[in-house]
């Protein structure tokens, strides 16, 4: 039996806006429900239950979409609610987010945007629960990648599935007890999973370089999906692992420089697993390398970026797997039915 569409009720008073969102959340999964103005939505949150609800700050002028979400708050206290804001009314929109909204989007909203961050609230939100099984954790977060990270940057797809496989046969090769392999396999799903909370998402499919401003601004997504993860108590591990993927054995990496044994053995894992299925796919801004350039930078890297264990091992898998590694991502890509740009 398949489970209920989660159900979002989406206030606007342009009914372009309305039209066009309304249909796009729809095809992602969700039961939408339409509102022109706050006093219908105000009655339909009194009324009828919603998982989420998405308005717009400003109507006919006025900030009324506090309205709604104090409404939301009194009568929906677990519903996600995220708010739509022309740059004129920003500020008003952080306060509401004080004040109890789950996030905020600039319009115009990209629709593909409003329902990523539709299923990462939605997902986050099932994550509360101590009690949550770990097999539970994994699909939940499984999901949470797929909806957000992966459905903002298509090129991605399978990136968190393929990086968890990796894991796991490193883990396995490395001598990893049973516990610290799930864990790490957990990482690699969600290693990526900070950057869905980036102020710019249009960094992620830049089809240039990004400037030093805005290479700094990524750098920042290790610690944020490490602190965004960090609710469960079954995460602890979870969340050092991911926000150590980006470090470097030298001490050259980030966020905080960690070096040689003091990252985690499984952050380095992660680490070296991570780059080379980066280098694999096709992105925005480069084309997938061919395994004898991955395999060159890798070897070139022993010592400085990566654990010369850790990636002497990794090199033996390569050469056992390598070509068909670097298939994964078009086959990926494919089965999602994601296409992008030749």
């Amino acid at each position: 039996m398949s489970l209920p569409r989660p159900s979002v009720l989406l206030v606007d008073d342009e009914p372009r806006t309305l039209e066009v969102l309304g249909a796009l959340l729809d095809r992602s999964g969700f039961a939408v429900t339409l509102a022109s103005a706050p006093g219908p939505a105000v009655e339909l949150l009194r009324s009828s239950r919603f998982d989420a609800v998405v308005t717009d700050v400003v109507f006919d002028g006025w900030s009324e979409g506090a309205l709604v979400l104090g409404a939301a708050r009194e009568h929906q206290p677990d519903a996600v609610v995220i708010l739509m804001t022309g740059y004129p009314a920003l500020e008003a929109a952080v306060a509401a987010v004080k004040q109890g909204a789950t996030d905020y989007l600039q319009k115009p909203v990209d629709p593909v945007v409003l329902a990523a961050y539709l299923h990462r609230a939605l997902r986050e939100r099932e994550m509360t629960s101590p009690a949550l099984a770990f097999k539970d954790l994994v699909d939940i977060m499984t999901a949470m990648v797929a909806n957000t990270i992966e459905r903002v940057d298509p090129y991605t797809a399978g990136h968190g599935s393929r990086t968890r496989k990796y894991c796991r046969l490193m883990g396995t090769r490395l001598g990893l007890d049973a516990s610290t392999r799930e864990r790490l396999e957990l990482a690699g799903i969600a290693h990526d999973y900070g950057k869905i909370y980036l102020d710019d998402l249009g960094f992620l499919t830049k089809k240039g370089p990004l400037t030093p401003e805005e290479y700094a601004a990524v750098q920042k997504h290790p610690e944020l999906g490490a602190r965004k993860l960090g609710h469960h108590p079954q995460l602890k591990d979870v969340c050092r692992y991911v926000a150590e993927h980006h470090e470097k054995w030298d001490g050259t990496g980030y966020p905080k420089k960690t070096a040689g044994e003091d990252i985690s053995l499984p952050g380095r894992i992660l680490g070296c697993v991570e780059v080379f299925d980066s280098l694999a796919t096709k992105r925005s801004y480069k084309e997938g390398w061919e395994l004898t350039r991955v395999i060159e930078f890798l070897k070139g890297e022993r010592g400085k970026h990566f654990d010369p264990v850790v990636i002497d091992e990794f090199l033996v898998l390569l050469a056992e797997n390598g070509e068909d590694w670097l298939k994964a991502p078009q086959r990926d890509r494919e089965a999602a039915g994601v296409v992008v740009p030749s």
